[in-house]
């Protein structure tokens, strides 16, 4: 984990992500942060835009719901369960909002973007904003939540967060520093507004007497919080640890947050947030109330969006139920757009017979990833030429430089290179069509597979499928997250472990990516080598030739990725996709295509809906767009990208 105590605006992300099933990813786009200085876009206004014809109430019903059922229920973002979702975005806000997948960057509680000085960002807060128990906002707010939620990834870059006056707040960065890109997306990505003082006041100044107390960290390797060393001293991590168990615990009982709406009602089955007329930009804001269901079942959820019965919903299905969706109600539109990650497996490197890269590199011949995309998701987009790479497929053809590109090795679909690759390497195969290794002996493979997610599954089944069919016996055991995570990560108990990997959850920054492959999931479920014992135990341990031949250290590569600029940061994310490709680590199967349902009945958008002119061409049924400006429109449709931002602009409204 990157993280030692976890960021609530990045858990809920992934969870989204994880709900999304088949809501996979692939697009073009710049690949340059996207600024916008003002915190509403113009775009034009339809004289009805107060009078809705059909959506009078001006309610919206979101499909994508989930949250703790009461009695459980209860208002800090941080406690177990969270506060659910939509609520979390509808409630809680950050500095600004930043969006995934186009990194897009909008100010929400800051006036503007950061102005960077020196080793000092400075941030205006905007005035005039309140919590929704009517207490005002201040820079002493911000304050809080980075010196009570001091393991958010930020603060081990910083030296201190000063707050100069209510409505003033300075990231006083450490040595090496990031570039200003790099600092604008940590700033922007968090909603820092989850955390009142005037609330959890006891706890943030217990933080912050705890936290003086550190001493300087000496090196990179240790700096923690604010600069301060919490590797040696594990009794002042302890009681920080024990000061934030003590936070999760103190749960109003309902949430407090500075956004749009706060909750009004809430049972096991229903939510309802209400509009706050006090909301600093309540003017732009066009649904009075959003309305959601919590139906746990996928064949309900599509039961109730065919029906009508959502305004909005989450996900791009397999073709034959999306296109039945479709069939079935004309009101309805769906869009693609992109999400960069991917699905595939990682292989058991320590264990026989995979901890032979020549034997990984034969078997990624084995796989026709076109029949394994047609089932894991349709429109998603077949990494050909790959085996694993670290990132998402685009961010390959982004970052990577052309000249690491025609160095990797363009695996792909190739049974008979596979076979004879294997018998370079004295495996044999049987009358029986099994194949033996140069000691006679046959294997038989398990797949693992999360089956949080249908499509992971699918695809892992046609993996074994394909693997059996060529002779060497698979099957897939799947299992729910937890016992799945347990028998991959902890347990290494599978050969191939699948799940989503080669992935962002935050920025189009190929550290990221790289950093969640070689130090997460994908390392962990890998079982890639770790220094054991002493002073530097769980540290990787991982050093292979690069494209020129030279050795890299893995783990100190990636620990100065982020102090580069960006033409060394791109070389250096170049040379860790060829080490992940040329040593064939796993199989990336496919870039997901994910998307966004929209009831055109009772919802519409600022100016008409995106691509408007291709709608009946495409019978509703829209590809991911070629335009720039149609393709931001339509991430920020999918709220586990942008939250509540076309909500907060006015850009969505009642019909």
């Amino acid at each position: 984990m990157l993280f030692k105590r976890s960021r609530f605006m990045s858990i809920v992300l992934i969870l989204i992500v994880v709900l999304s099933f088949t809501f996979s990813g692939c697009g073009s786009k710049t690949k340059s942060t996207s600024i916008n200085n003002n915190s509403t876009k113009t775009s034009q206004v339809s004289d009805d835009e107060n009078s809705p014809k059909v959506n009078k109430q001006k309610i919206f019903r979101e499909g994508q719901c989930g949250w703790p059922k009461p009695p459980l229920y209860q208002g800090n973002p941080f406690a177990s369960g969270g506060i659910g979702w939509p609520a979390s975005a509808a409630i809680m806000e950050g500095l600004y909002q930043f969006v995934r997948t186009s990194d897009k960057i909008y100010p929400r509680l800051a006036e503007s973007m950061p102005i960077h000085e020196g080793n000092k960002s400075i941030v205006k807060i905007r005035k005039g904003v309140t919590w929704n128990d009517g207490k005002p906002f201040t820079s002493k707010d911000i304050w809080a939540y980075y010196t009570l939620n001091n393991g958010e990834f930020i603060t081990k870059m910083l030296k201190a967060i000063e707050t100069p006056d209510d409505y003033t707040v300075v990231f006083v960065w450490n040595d090496p520093q990031p570039i200003d890109k790099i600092k604008n997306l940590l700033i922007a990505q968090p909603s820092q507004g989850t955390i009142p003082y005037h609330i959890y006041g006891k706890y943030v100044d217990k933080a912050a007497e705890l936290l003086k107390k550190g001493k300087p960290a000496t090196s990179l390797d240790k700096r923690g919080p604010f600069g301060i060393d919490l590797v040696d001293d594990k009794q002042l991590n302890d009681e920080l640890t024990k000061n934030w168990q003590a936070f999760i615990k103190e749960n109003p009982k309902l949430p407090i947050g500075t956004g749009p709406y706060k909750v009004e009602k809430v049972t096991a089955s229903d939510m309802i947030l209400v509009k706050r007329p006090d909301y600093w930009n309540a003017k732009n804001v066009k649904f009075d109330k959003i309305i959601c269901k919590q139906v746990p079942d996928l064949s309900g959820q599509y039961a109730m969006l065919r029906g009508g019965l959502f305004d909005r919903y989450d996900g791009t299905q397999p073709k034959d139920i999306l296109e039945s969706i479709l069939a079935a109600n004309k009101d309805l539109i769906h869009y693609k757009m992109p999400n960069y990650s991917d699905r595939g497996f990682v292989y058991n490197i320590q264990k026989p017979p995979f901890n032979d890269v020549r034997f990984r590199r034969a078997l990624t011949y084995v796989f026709d990833k076109s029949k394994i995309r047609e089932v894991g998701n349709y429109y998603g987009i077949e990494s050909t030429g790959y085996s694993i790479m670290g990132m998402p497929l685009q961010f390959v053809e982004w970052f990577v430089p052309q000249d690491i590109k025609d160095k990797m090795t363009k695996f792909r679909y190739d049974p008979a290179e596979a076979e004879k690759e294997l018998k370079a390497i004295g495996w044999s195969k049987g009358s029986d069509g099994i194949w033996r290794d140069k000691n006679g002996k046959m294997h038989e493979f398990v797949i693992g597979a999360n089956n949080g997610n249908f499509s992971i599954v699918t695809s892992a089944e046609v993996s074994a499928e394909q693997l059996t069919k060529f002779g060497f016996p698979t099957k897939v055991k799947s299992a729910d997250s937890s016992i799945f995570y347990a028998a991959a990560q902890d347990k290494h108990e599978y050969d191939m472990s699948a799940d989503t990997l080669d992935v962002s959850w935050a920025f189009n920054v190929p550290w990221w990516p790289l950093s969640n492959f070689y130090w997460g999931y994908e390392s962990k479920a890998g079982n890639f080598p770790r220094i054991q014992s002493g002073p530097q135990a769980g540290k990787l341990n991982m050093v292979y030739p690069g494209p020129d031949g030279k050795m890299v250290d893995i783990d100190k590569m990636l620990k100065q990725m982020l102090y580069m600029s960006e033409e060394d940061m791109n070389r250096a994310a170049g040379v860790l996709t060829w080490i992940a490709n040329e040593n064939a680590f796993g199989l990336d199967w496919f870039q997901n295509t994910t998307g966004t349902w929209f009831n055109m009945k009772t919802v519409k958008m600022k100016g008409g809906w995106p691509m408007a002119d291709q709608i009946q061409k495409y019978n509703r049924d829209m590809p991911i767009p070629t335009d720039q400006k149609d393709l931001d429109r339509i991430i920020e449709t999918n709220i586990g990208f942008g939250g509540f931002e076309l909500f907060v602009n006015g850009e969505l409204m009642p019909n």
